[in-house]
């Protein structure tokens, strides 16, 4: 009899235990809401669950947003701050002691150039130019000797022909010179010289040195490359798809490397005309505070933000949109009940986020007066 009462006492137990289980199965069915049993975009929510959560209820705003563009660019100097330093004439180079990198000044000698036909050039001219005094008195004299019929015509043509070749050469022979930094002024049998000076015409840095003193540097030929930092622009590879989007005077935020926290900003000047092989298409900006120009680095890799043109939309809280796989919902008070609240779940199209909002655009009509379930929505969910 004392097995038996122990088994009955035990299947009592059980039986309890059986029917507990089923009842909280049977109330967590409940919890899960009318969505989950209808389909319905509805749940029911108590200020309980409200209080217990810490949610907050949010409104909706009406604001002007605009989307970004990410793209990645690099820092370039425009075309009239490069030099490509050249010579007119050859010759041997000399004092050549710059290194890359190494800043130079306007005006300021980066090497010099000894040639024996400089003093070539210095001669013809020196020469013609004495002469030039004799073959025009000699002109005037036979000009008014023809008036008078003493002389013939013929003697005053020759006469004015030797006087105007003999001027146009020593014409020719000043610019030369000039070409060479020879003043001609100041020139004389005292002061020609076969060795001259070639000046930076640009201030900034060697980028790239290619003669190397003692070399006979001919005519034309590279024998240094500048570069000035006086003003650089930022280039940005935009792809073919977003083309249509972007146009001068837009704003862009860009980092670089070195400085990832720092954020400085352009804006765009320039909008290439062609598409590359790539499908690509090159924008230019200019920083809108040139003294940043500073902080970057010709050929510097960037990462940068195209602000497209603002539009005005519906915006909610950021914390309010929660996402769901690829699809995104909002909460929205749909009435207030005894003890509680219906919310309804909408689906959105979340677009450009400002300071802590969010575009959104639906199929719902919304508008500034809606309640929007700011935090807590993804335990609802």
């Amino acid at each position: 009899m004392k097995f038996s009462s122990q088994l009955l006492v035990t299947s009592l137990i059980g039986l309890l235990f059986w029917s507990s289980c089923s009842k909280s199965e049977e109330g967590a069915v409940e919890a899960v809401g009318e969505e989950a049993q209808t389909g319905s975009t509805e749940i029911q929510l108590t200020e309980e669950q409200f209080k217990t959560m810490k949610m907050e209820w949010g409104k909706l705003h009406t604001g002007e947003f605009s989307e970004e563009i990410r793209v990645q660019g690099s820092v370039q100097i425009p075309v009239e701050g490069m030099r490509e330093i050249t010579t007119y004439f050859g010759g041997y180079v000399y004092d050549l002691k710059l290194i890359e990198g190494q800043e130079v000044r306007k005006g300021e000698v980066l090497f010099t150039l000894e040639n024996p036909d400089f003093l070539r050039l210095q001669q013809e001219y020196l020469e013609i130019k004495s002469q030039l005094a004799y073959l025009k008195v000699e002109w005037e004299r036979q000009k008014t000797l023809a008036q008078e019929q003493i002389s013939a015509q013929k003697n005053s043509l020759k006469a004015g022909a030797d006087y105007e070749g003999a001027l146009a050469k020593a014409q020719s022979l000043k610019k030369q010179l000039a070409l060479i930094s020879i003043d001609v002024e100041t020139l004389s049998p005292d002061t020609m010289r076969s060795k001259i000076s070639v000046t930076s015409p640009i201030s900034g840095f060697v980028e790239e040195v290619i003669a190397v003193p003692g070399q006979f540097l001919p005519s034309a030929a590279k024998a240094l490359t500048l570069m000035s930092k006086e003003h650089i622009h930022v280039e940005l590879v935009l792809f073919e798809k977003d083309a249509a989007k972007v146009h001068p005077g837009q704003l862009v935020e860009f980092t670089s490397p070195d400085r990832p926290e720092e954020i400085l900003k352009a804006k765009i000047y320039v909008v290439g005309k062609s598409i590359n092989a790539q499908r690509q298409i090159n924008v230019h900006a200019h920083l809108l505070d040139e003294k940043e120009e500073a902080k970057l680095t010709p050929g510097m890799f960037l990462q940068a933000r195209i602000q497209l043109d603002p539009k005005l939309s519906l915006a909610v809280p950021e914390e309010s949109v929660i996402e769901l796989g690829d699809e995104y919902f909002i909460l929205v008070q749909k009435s207030k009940v005894e003890g509680g609240f219906t919310l309804q779940k909408i689906k959105v199209t979340p677009g450009a986020k400002g300071k802590n909002y969010r575009a959104i655009s639906s199929a719902l009509a919304l508008d500034s007066t809606t309640l929007v379930l700011v935090k807590g929505g993804f335990n609802l969910l």
